[in-house]
């Protein structure tokens, strides 16, 4: 997705402070776009679930990275949602966190 200018309307509600709605934000972009933002978002939320679950357990990204034997910056590209997320690695993380791995559809 190629990185632009915010639109004038929401730059202007932003310096006002004011609320958009989603809906008026997403208006402005194409719908391929609108996909990408989406698909973004859908690794970004990974990547918080991550970073969420290996604060909660005080370790840090090399502690971590180490009980995966993997380098701590593999782990920061997946915790700031620029590293593609395997299943394979999702094991890795619960194994090394001593948690379950679940997948399901909802």
């Amino acid at each position: 997705m190629r990185k632009q200018k915010l639109p004038e309307k929401i730059r202007k509600a932003l310096e006002r402070g004011e609320l958009i709605s989603h809906e008026e934000v997403m208006a402005d972009f194409s719908p391929k776009e609108r996909e990408e933002i989406h698909e973004r978002a859908r690794y970004l939320r990974a990547a918080m679930e991550l970073r969420r679950t290996r604060r909660k357990l005080k370790l840090s990204q090399a502690q971590l990275a180490r009980k995966m034997h993997v380098k701590r910056e593999f782990l920061s590209r997946i915790e700031s949602g620029k590293q593609n997320i395997t299943l394979e690695t999702l094991y890795r993380i619960a194994e090394a966190v001593g948690k379950e791995f679940k997948f399901s559809f909802k």
